[in-house]
Formats: C-alpha cells, structure tokens, sequence
C-alpha cells in the first residue's frame, strides 16, 4: 500500500474514530437522564398519593370512631337519673290532682248545703263557687304537667333509642371505612410492590452504563498516538534518496526507524481500542441482561395486572371499581349518619322546651294553689260566722288539709323542677356541644375520603392511559442503546482497519530491511549509523511520553518528559 493512501486511511479513521466518541459523549448523558416521566414513576407516584391521603383519612376515622359509644355514657346515665326525678315530681303532681278531685267533691257538697241555706248560704255559696273553679283549674294544670312530663319522658327514651341508632350508624361507617382503607390498603401493597422491585432494577441499568463511558477517555489519547503515526508517515514521504549510496542508505534506515515506531504507536493504538471495545463490550452484555430482565418483569406485571379480562380478580381497574362501589355505600352511610343526627340534635333541643313547657305550666298552677288559700281563709270565716252552715264545717277542715297538702307537694315541685331545668339544660347543652365536635369531626372525615375517591374517579382515565403505554424507562432510552450498540460495532471495524495498516507497515518495513540489506552489501559493511538528525526532532512533537520514551529506544537517544498517556482526557 502507497504510504500517501495509508496516510488517507488513517486520517479518515481517526476522524471516524472522533465523530463515533462524539455521538456516544452525547448518546450517554441522555441514557443517564433519569427524569424520563415513565409510566412506572407515574404510577408509583400515583400509588404514593393514594396511600397517603387513605392513610390520613383512616386516621381521622380513627380517633372519631374510637370508643364512641362510651363518649355518652356517662351523659345518659345523667339524663336516666334525671327520668328517676321525674318520678319523684310525678308523685307530686299526682298528689295535687288527687287533692282536687277531693276538693272538687267536697266544694259539690258544700254547694248543696249552702243552697239549702237559702239567703243565709248565699256568701258561702259564691266563695264555694270559687273554690269550685279554682279546684278545676287546678285539676286541669295536673294533668297538663302529667302529659307533659309524659311526653319529656318520651322524649328523652326517643334519645337514647336515636343516640342508638347513631352508635349502629357509626359502627357500620368504622366498618366500611375500615373496609374500604383496608381494601386501598391491600390493592396499593399488591400493586405497588413489584413496581418498586422493577424500579431497583431499572436502576441497576446505569451503573453499566457509567462503567461504558470510562471508555471514552481513550478518545484523546488515541487521536494524539494517530498524530504521531501521521508525523513519521509524512516524514517518510519527506525523504529524498540521493544518489550517493551513503545518503541512499542513511535515508533508507531512517524510514525503517519511522516505520517500526508508527507500527509501535499503531499496536498501542489498536491495544486501548481492544481494551475499550473489551470494557465496552463487558458493560453492555451487563446491560443488555438487565434490560431482559427488566422487559420480563414489566410483561409479567402487565400480563397480570393490566392485560386481564374484566372478570379476574387481578386487574387493576376492576380493583379500581370495586374501591368506588364500596365508597359509594359509604357515601349513602355518611348522609343517613348525618339525618340520624339532625334528629338527635332535634329531639335535644325538644326535650329543652319540654322542660321549659313543664315550669311554665308549673308557673300557672302556682297562683291558683295560692288563691285557694286565699279562698279557703273566707271559707272559714263565713263558716264561723254563720251558723246556718255550720254542717259544712268539717267539710272546710278537710278542704284545708288538701289545700295545704297540694301547696305543700308544689313547694316540692318548685325544688325538684328548678334543679331539672337547670340541670337538664345543662347536660344537653354538653351533649350538643360534643355532637357539634363530632359532625366536625365527620365532616372531615368525609371531605377527606371524598377527595381522595374524586382524585381515584379523575385518576382512572390517566391510570387506563397508563396501563396501555405501560413504560418502566425513559422514553427513547431503548433506540439509544441500540444506536451506541451500534457505533461500538463501528469501532471494532476501525480497529480491524488499524490491523491493516499495522500489516501493510510492517510489509513496507521488511521491504526496506532487504533493501538496507542490499545497500550494506554493496559497501562491504554489516551495519550503519544514522547521520539524519531529523528522527530526533521528530519524535519532539510526540505528546504521549510512552510514544516518547519507545522511539528513544528505537532511535537510540533519550527524549524529554512529555504528557504522561490518559492525562488528556475527552471530557
């Protein structure tokens, strides 16, 4: 081969060599961007969100939920004592309506007796007539007192029947909520945990790919020993045989020198490609199994969780509408919950102005027992007075005694109901208040599990998109690896041509060698010392110190320190 072609050789591999390291310096660096927005990452992402906000909400059900029913008890055991108070004032009330049952007959009785009396009864009857409206008055604010006490003893069992239902309301919500978190729960473990083994293994590709690039290092130091190859290539082509046999043969043996030390930077050219092409090489079979690991996974997930009929067990989106069928029932739970309670907060407020009914009739039975006084003291007056009556005196004496007796049984009920009213009032505004505290509670409570179900509703086209492209690396990440596969190739096609020109070298340098041979024999002389200097200056230029100190040896001479070989790097 004409050194002038083996020149153009080199000169075109060197620069295929650069532009192959130029395309993986770029190719590399977009491998080794992991902020590819996969369908993997956006899944886990999404699996994240989803356990977080189950777990806030399961949570807030959790202190709502926990020991509810005992939150009241010691409240229901108050409002019972308060019932067992009631009694009490009922054997008050039942005592003055019996007492004006019995005035009632005995204001009869005195009535006739005052009629038969004549004009003599006439003052006796009128104050009877009194006695006799009053007694019926009084009769008619008894009984009233008795219904309504009836009705705040209905009232309050209605309490406990509905507070009841509240408790069987919140267990069926703790139930299905824990139901529901449990489900989330499971579906988001058995999910997700392959997900996250495929993502260790998806990041096991890189470091396989970081080793590759420690290869390109070689780029610079490759280009530099091709410089020199192309220095004593162009200082061959420089020398001109003279026609004096010594010139002939000096310039003869000045090429063989040039030629064995572009065939010594041609070798050491051709090692660090192989040992590139070796690490490269290396690498990339570690990769390429990861990757086939990685597709296995990545079909076997979506074979099992996405690729199902709409009937299995495993497919992800029919988990999906399983979780939103069993938030809807919870959904429905919540707006009984909450109309359970509005009659809870109903029936508080109505056992209040029950109460307060009960002390008002109370009010109005208390100046009627007060005029019966009043009423009586005149009954025995006339009684006294007039004889013409005097039968009816012990008439007035019992009339006494059951007026005394029904003002004896209000002052009693006067005590009892203060003490009810106060205390009642009191202990349903307590329990209002922890009402209130546990509707806020609730209300939480659901805007959290709505939120998330919404999110879970919004979510389910992505999550479809997502399952249909489902990806576990970057996009373009596999075309990248098969165009680096490719240019790799290409190095090992340009070391091939090294070889080449290393042969063709080697075949001119041994051409030469039979021509020094012939030259030496035909001046009767075994060897020759080169006069040429130039084959010193030469090897100035070389940068690599091991190219340096290797045509030392070659040229025997010593050479300054140059750059030590790989301290040029690419980067």
């Amino acid at each position: 081969m004409d050194l002038t072609e083996v020149q153009s050789e080199i000169k075109n591999f060197s620069a295929q060599t650069e532009q192959i390291f130029l395309s993986l310096a770029d190719r590399f660096p977009a491998l080794l961007n992991k902020k590819g927005g996969t369908a993997l990452e956006n899944l886990q992402s999404m699996f994240t969100g989803m356990e977080e906000k189950n777990k806030n909400s399961s949570s807030i059900g959790q202190d709502l939920f926990t020991n509810f029913d005992k939150k009241y008890t010691a409240l229901f055991e108050q409002l019972n004592k308060k019932i067992e108070d009631l009694t009490a004032l009922n054997s008050h009330v039942t005592v003055i309506k019996e007492d004006s049952e019995e005035m009632e007959l005995i204001t009869l009785n005195a009535m006739v007796i005052s009629i038969k009396s004549g004009e003599k009864g006439r003052a006796f009857s009128c104050i009877t007539d009194n006695l006799k409206r009053l007694s019926n008055q009084m009769f008619v604010f008894s009984d009233n007192l008795i219904n309504e006490e009836q009705k705040l003893v209905a009232d309050i069992t209605s309490l406990k029947q509905i507070f009841d239902g509240i408790v069987a309301s919140q267990k069926l919500l703790a139930s299905l909520a824990g139901n529901s978190a449990s489900g989330i729960e499971d579906f988001i473990h058995t999910s997700s945990a392959p997900l996250g083994e495929m993502a260790v293994l998806t990041g096991s590709v890189y470091p396989p790919i970081q080793k590759t690039m420690e290869g390109l290092q070689m780029q610079d130091i490759i280009r530099q020993a091709l410089d020199h190859v192309l220095l004593c290539l162009n200082a061959c082509n420089e020398q001109d045989a003279s026609p004096q046999p010594e010139n002939e043969l000096d310039s003869v043996c000045f090429n063989i020198e040039l030629m064995k030390i572009s065939e010594s930077v041609l070798k050491d050219i051709i090692s660090k490609l192989s040992d590139s092409i070796i690490k490269f090489d290396s690498n990339w079979d570690s990769l390429t199994k990861i990757l086939g690991t990685v597709e296995q996974k990545r079909n076997s997930y979506v074979n099992k969780y996405i690729d199902t009929d709409s009937h299995s067990t495993d497919s992800m989106l029919n988990h999906i509408d399983v979780i939103i069928r069993q938030f809807t029932d919870l959904m429905q739970e919540f707006n009984h919950y909450h109309i359970v309670q509005k009659d809870l907060e109903f029936t508080c407020k109505s056992i209040t102005q029950r109460t307060r009914t009960m002390y008002s009739v109370f009010e109005n039975l208390k100046p009627v027992i007060n005029n019966l006084h009043h009423v009586r003291i005149l009954q025995q007056i006339e009684v006294s007075k007039n004889e013409a009556i005097s039968s009816v005196r012990d008439s007035v004496t019992d009339m006494d005694n059951h007026i005394v007796s029904a003002k004896t049984s209000l002052d009693s009920m006067q005590q009892i109901l203060m003490k009810f009213n106060a205390q009642t009032e009191q202990l349903l505004a307590q329990f209002q208040i922890q009402i209130n505290k546990d509707n806020e509670q609730m209300k939480v409570l659901r805007t959290a599990k709505t939120d998330f179900f919404n999110d879970l509703r919004m979510g389910h086209d992505e999550i479809s998109s997502i399952f249909h492209n489902f990806t576990v690396l970057p996009a373009g990440f596999e075309q990248e690896c098969v165009d680096v596969q490719s240019e790799l190739k290409k190095l090992k096609t340009i070391k091939d041509g090294f070889l080449q020109i290393a042969d063709s070298l080697h075949n001119s340098e041994l051409s030469l060698t039979e021509k020094r041979k012939t030259l030496l024999s035909a001046q009767n002389i075994t060897a020759w010392d080169i006069k040429n200097d130039r084959f010193k200056e030469l090897i100035q230029h070389f940068t690599i110190t091991a190219h340096k100190e290797e045509a030392g040896k070659i040229g025997g001479f010593g050479v300054e320190k140059g750059i030590d070989a790989g301290e040029i790097t690419f980067f």
